[in-house]
């Protein structure tokens, strides 16, 4: 066995990135490790020259491979070159009049987005030649039927949705309806999806209201000792709760969450209860990816009740299959992910809040 050590870096290699996924895959054995908050990794694994695969996420969208040789005994050091963290898929984005999302994936962490309009969600085919899609608070147009089927279409696919704030319309409808001729008309609050009105969302979207239904309560302020529930931020972050400022009243309250939703974030404190989360949207037949990968479920040898969700090479999906893994995440990687809070900083945005953000940008 031998050592190697070394940082993970952004593509252009002017940042470090923690929580960051750095693995060998020898025939089904798997040596896997994670970067900290600074980016630094260690991992021990058997001697020989080797594919060193670097990824976050399912690595569908993010994902770096490089020969790295192991000698016996001894601690190599991970050149730079080896280390950076390429941008594999295309990204998009719908500005909005509240957020800015492009600003961290572009300027902050250094890779591209294209920009799209309320009207590209009429062309799926369009829409799929993105790997993920990102929708700010405020959007610049109406939805109807056809964008919500799309958007739905496009999930279930295996495409990524992002959206903060207001953007849940396009999640879960936005009040209008379109008459012919075409003209947006505002609608009143349904009472066919959710009967028991225990939450009664706008009409429209693809996800119902009884998965998923908001009201624009929130109040502006700190929201203190927000819980992180998701683990690998808490390790990224090493700490276990985050305050949240929210700089801009009336944003959307989670009143309803079904169990499909993973809840990344919760606020204990002050009664608004989930404030980011991630569904389960996916079709394992998705995960065969681009390049010649594919996402698995790892079931480590002798320890079954710790599987691990990994991207490995096509040509070693054989071997992991005859050891019992099985194509897919282990926990279906939920592909749409809400955040109640924005993404621009409006002047408040917190190290923190940045950091997580950064964070579930690089791991839809």
């Amino acid at each position: 066995m031998g050592t190697l050590e070394g940082r993970v870096f952004n593509a252009d290699g002017s940042r470090t990135l923690g929580a960051i996924k750095v693995q060998i895959d020898l025939n089904g054995d798997v040596f896997l490790t994670t970067t900290d908050a600074n980016g630094n990794f260690t991992l021990d694994a058997p001697v020989g020259t080797h594919d060193l695969v670097i990824y976050s996420g399912s690595g569908r969208i993010f994902r770096s491979v490089s020969t790295i040789t192991i000698e016996e005994g001894k601690t190599t050091d991970v050149p730079m070159e080896n280390t950076k963290l390429n941008q594999v898929a295309n990204l998009a984005y719908i500005p909005g009049a509240y957020d800015k999302i492009e600003s961290i994936i572009i300027d902050s962490l250094g890779y591209s987005a294209t920009q799209l309009s309320i009207a590209d969600l009429d062309n799926l085919s369009y829409m799929q030649t993105f790997n993920a899609i990102f929708l700010n608070c405020g959007k610049p147009g109406y939805l109807d039927s056809a964008k919500y089927a799309n958007l739905s279409a496009y999930a279930y696919a295996g495409g990524s949705i992002y959206a903060s704030d207001y953007a849940v319309e396009y999640l879960t409808g936005d009040g209008y309806y379109m008459q012919t001729p075409p003209v947006y008309t505002a609608h009143s609050h349904s009472s066919i999806e959710n009967p028991d009105k225990s939450c009664v969302g706008d009409v429209g979207g693809f996800i119902s209201d009884n998965d998923l239904c908001t009201e624009k309560i929130g109040s502006t302020g700190m929201v203190s000792n927000v819980s992180i529930i998701d683990i690998a931020l808490q390790n990224l972050l090493n700490k276990t709760t985050i305050d949240i400022d929210y700089d801009l009243g009336g944003w959307e309250v989670i009143q309803l969450l079904s169990s499909n939703w993973q809840i990344l974030l919760q606020d204990n404190t002050y009664g608004y209860g989930p404030l980011a989360a991630r569904l389960y949207y996916i079709n394992p037949a998705t995960y065969y990816q681009s390049g010649g990968w594919v996402t698995i479920c790892h079931i480590p040898p002798g320890n079954p009740n710790n599987p691990q969700t990994i991207t490995v090479s096509v040509n070693a999906l054989q071997a992991h299959l005859d050891h019992g893994d099985f194509i897919g995440p282990c926990q279906q990687d939920g592909n749409i992910l809400f955040t109640t809070f924005h993404n621009h900083h409006q002047g408040n945005i917190s190290h923190d809040v940045y950091d997580v953000l950064e964070y579930f940008i690089l791991n839809l």
